[in-house]
């Protein structure tokens, strides 16, 4: 079973950054394979990592929703679509890998691409030694369960007194 490491702080406060050190640091002190999970609608883990990435689940989740039943291969099942389009948006590196959670589903709607993204990183996790996740500002993936196998969560913040306060409010 894989080390879960949480990032968790408000926006701004080096949270992408920490995260893709840390990375770095699990990577060349061989304490590989790890799983990079960018679980933020804005997106940016993987400029920090170096890494390009051709699709995210939210994307995923798009193109299934506007294929409906008439854009699939001839004879493949919708479902097993699905799984190998989900499979796409892994995006493999030497030591490490990522997913991107992408785009939301409507303004402020998170509720299917998190499903996406917990039901992925369950499938995932007994593959790799560590998932690393870059969380969005302040608590909301951890309180809404995307972590549940959460085993350390470093709390990031500025000395701002507002990033203080988010800080002690998510610890």
């Amino acid at each position: 079973m894989a080390h879960v490491i949480a990032m968790a702080g408000k926006g701004g406060v080096g949270k992408t950054t920490l995260c893709g050190l840390l990375i770095q640091y699990l990577c060349e002190t061989k304490r590989w394979p790890v799983l990079a999970v960018d679980a933020d609608a804005n997106s940016n883990l993987n400029e920090v990592l170096g890494v390009e990435v051709e699709s995210t689940l939210g994307e995923v989740r798009e193109e299934i929703e506007r294929a409906g039943f008439d854009g699939l291969p001839v004879g493949m099942q919708k479902s097993t679509w699905a799984e190998l389009r989900l499979n796409d948006a892994l995006v493999e590196e030497t030591a490490f890998d990522l997913l991107v959670m992408g785009r939301t589903q409507g303004q402020g709607c998170y509720c299917f691409v998190n499903g996406l993204l917990q039901t992925q990183m369950q499938k995932l996790e007994k593959n790799y030694r560590y998932i690393v996740v870059d969380n969005e500002a302040g608590l909301e993936h951890i309180s809404r369960g995307l972590l549940p196998n959460m085993n350390t969560t470093i709390l990031v913040s500025d000395c701002s007194r507002r990033g203080v306060q988010a800080a002690g409010r998510i610890a």
